[in-house]
């Protein structure tokens, strides 16, 4: 779970096994980013040798009524500690990272319940071997036997009276958290699958991987997924009181089609920024940090800039990775000696306007390494500052600095400065920086409104044909994947 984790939320923001009190854990699994604090209990328990209704009221009580607890009470103490959170068990070692107020916090809690998954199997006579989704069961109704038509391994919502708990086993966080694996994509899910148990809209869904592919194929106008409603369904305009149900079998259709191959393709060159912040943040743990700019590094200084980048979707993380590796490969074609591009969002927690630097330098190789990294780190802060002074609505700038790709070695450099209360002092200084540097800025904005058909990439074999011509080609290879599967 933790190494699951890691590769989401990645290592900054990760916190395994942390404790209250020297010999007591507060939760298996603590992660912090910005305003999102998701707290997971894992509880394995073998099932038990009893008669069915009795052996799940016991495991349930041990695997998932006791992990709620354990997530209500970490919630309560962090309420009332905030600064009491410790990464050893001796509570020598607080975590280095502060937590969001109160009134800004969104908590979500995370039961990962394992240890039933075969006598699940057997019952339903599928090996899924997961839980159902049944919204209607609520807290103690999970083992109430004497509810119509109530059946072991279905889960609704064990805690109604506060926050949600997700309830998760292994197989299925694994599916969950490698479909969303940024933390901006995974709160949103589960804000979503929150929301959506809770309406009354559901009926049912046999399992969470049916939960995911719904999700997956729902978009808003604006390109942001959400689940199914109501008024998606045709029989809703009859009929007010309608709602929907998830057909077995949809994740597995999903995950065999082009669409989502095309997907996982345009993908790839988003783990380029995954690995910029992977890179930092190692440096921020370890204590190896290039210092720069005469400033000594320290988590504070770095943790804002990475959180903004860590915030950053895995569809904005396209645009981000090709982003600088298309500077490194433009500046080796052009055969230049720096290439920098600056680009324009807005923080996708806060709605602050941000920008990105991204500078790419040659010539590590033809002067001490020092005194590359001062130049570039120099030059990268100019570079930012120029950015903000133009554009005041900036609350921040973010810098990255990396090498040439026909330069030996790696080596990468971060900044993030915050919008600057101008004096005609500083003005001046930047405009001899900028005119020593030669900076002049040409920011491309990146706009978010036309990525809703970059989720699914189009499939390139529907260029120059007609609506119809489309839609007939679409409608025979949805009748052959059907036959097939």
């Amino acid at each position: 779970m933790a190494k699951l984790a890691e590769d989401t939320f990645l290592d900054l923001w990760s916190w395994p096994n942390v404790f209250k009190k020297p010999g007591k854990e507060l939760c298996d699994l603590l992660v912090v980013c910005g305003d999102d604090v998701i707290m997971f209990s894992d509880k394995h328990n073998a099932w038990p040798d009893d008669p069915l209704e009795l052996a799940w009221k016991r495991w349930y009580n041990r695997a998932i009524k006791e992990s709620a607890d354990q997530i209500r009470k970490a919630e309560l103490w962090l309420r009332r500690n905030p600064k009491a959170v410790f990464a050893d068990a001796k509570c020598q070692q607080p975590v280095p990272l502060e937590l969001p107020p109160i009134q800004q916090r969104r908590v979500h809690g995370i039961c990962v319940a394992t240890g039933a998954e075969a006598a699940a199997s057997r019952h339903f006579r599928d090996p899924d071997g997961t839980f159902m989704i049944l919204p209607s069961l609520r807290g103690t109704d999970h083992v109430d036997f004497s509810i119509p038509h109530h059946q072991p391994f279905c889960i609704g919502d064990v805690d109604p009276a506060g926050p949600f708990i997700h309830v998760f086993n292994m197989a299925t966080l694994e599916i969950v958290m490698s479909e969303f694996d940024t933390i901006t994509d995974f709160t949103q899910y589960l804000n979503a699958r929150a929301d959506l148990i809770r309406s009354g809209r559901l009926t049912l869904s046999p399992s969470e991987p049916e939960m995911v592919a719904n999700y997956l194929l729902t978009t808003d106008p604006n390109g942001e997924h959400r689940f199914p409603k109501l008024s998606d369904v045709k029989a809703a305009k009859i009929d007010p009181d309608t709602k929907i149900s998830f057909a077995q079998g949809e994740y597995y259709y999903l995950v065999q089609s082009p669409e989502y191959a095309r997907r996982v393709s345009a993908n790839w060159i988003s783990y380029e920024w995954d690995r910029l912040i992977g890179f930092f943040t190692h440096g921020v743990l370890n204590d190896s940090q290039y210092r720069i700019l005469d400033t000594d590094p320290t988590i504070e200084l770095a943790e804002r800039g990475l959180r903004i980048m860590a915030r950053e979707d895995r569809l904005k993380r396209r645009m981000l990775g090709a982003a600088i590796v298309g500077a490194r490969e433009a500046l080796e074609v052009r055969q230049v000696g720096r290439l920098a591009r600056i680009a324009t969002t807005y923080d996708r927690s806060t709605g602050e306007k941000i920008a990105y630097v991204f500078l790419v330098l040659k010539g590590a190789g033809e002067m001490a390494p020092d005194a590359y990294r001062r130049v570039r780190a120099a030059m990268l802060e100019t570079y930012c500052l120029a950015t903000l002074h133009d554009d005041r609505d900036l609350s921040l700038c973010v810098g990255i600095a990396v090498m040439a790709i026909s330069d030996s070695g790696e080596s990468e450099d971060l900044v993030a400065l915050p919008q600057q209360n101008w004096t005609e002092e500083m003005a001046a200084q930047l405009r001899l920086d900028r005119e020593s540097f030669e900076i002049l800025l040409q920011p491309v904005e990146m706009k978010s409104a036309p990525v809703s058909a970059q989720i699914f990439p189009p499939d390139p074999t529907f260029d120059g044909m007609s609506r119809q011509q489309r839609r007939a080609l679409e409608r025979q290879r949805a009748k052959q994947q059907r036959s097939q599967w």
